[in-house]
């Protein structure tokens, strides 16, 4: 066979290594391209055992190169960048959680709010006039419970029971006028009215 075939082959598996990078194809674009180069040094050796060496140290001295040059050319390319959704160099960082309004969840941290839901561990919680996804640090927590945000962790609030120390005085004193409201409302026998 003429050695013409045995370059054309040579050149095609360097085509197809390339576009392995390229073309999303689970890596039968690299087998076709190993097909390619091994059907190159088999076409050279048939044609002279010099040819055959030749194309084979080729292959051989070639491919790390090109693969090198691929790896650090990939990322810069326009596929690359779609691919890795981020620039060159960009350190991965942890995206933090948000809510729709573009809050920090994580600055929810020490607020305190009403379980909108039993929280059994998880549950709706009402934090700011906003409804929120908790989950309970421990025992469940019932509805209508004044709760603390003690910590927010991949995209979930960490809640507890709130204690009064950790509510703010206008909600202490808050819940002090509900408690006196409602020993007001039980001092007074209502029962009695009916009649």
């Amino acid at each position: 066979m003429p050695l013409t075939y045995s370059l054309a082959l040579l050149a095609l598996f360097f085509v197809l290594l390339v576009g392995e990078f390229f073309i999303p194809s689970a890596g039968m674009v690299g087998v076709a391209a190993a097909i390619a180069a091994t059907t190159s040094i088999v076409i050279a050796f048939t044609h002279s055992a010099a040819a055959g060496f030749v194309v084979t140290a080729t292959v051989l001295v070639s491919t790390p190169v090109v693969l090198y040059l691929m790896i650090r050319f990939w990322p810069h390319s326009p596929i690359g960048k779609r691919i890795l959704n981020r620039r060159p160099g960009q350190v991965d960082e942890p995206t933090e959680s948000r809510l729709r309004s573009g809050e920090k969840r994580k600055d929810l941290v020490g607020h305190v709010g009403v379980a909108k839901t039993n929280l059994l561990p998880s549950g709706l919680v009402v934090i700011d006039g906003k409804r929120l996804d908790a989950v309970s640090d421990g025992s469940p927590i019932d509805a209508g419970t004044p709760i603390v945000v003690i910590s927010a962790v991949a995209g979930k609030l960490r809640v507890r029971v709130a204690e009064r120390v950790d509510m703010e005085p206008e909600q202490v004193a808050l819940e002090r006028r509900t408690d006196a409201i409602e020993a007001t409302l039980e001092s007074l026998d209502l029962e009695d009215m009916d009649e």
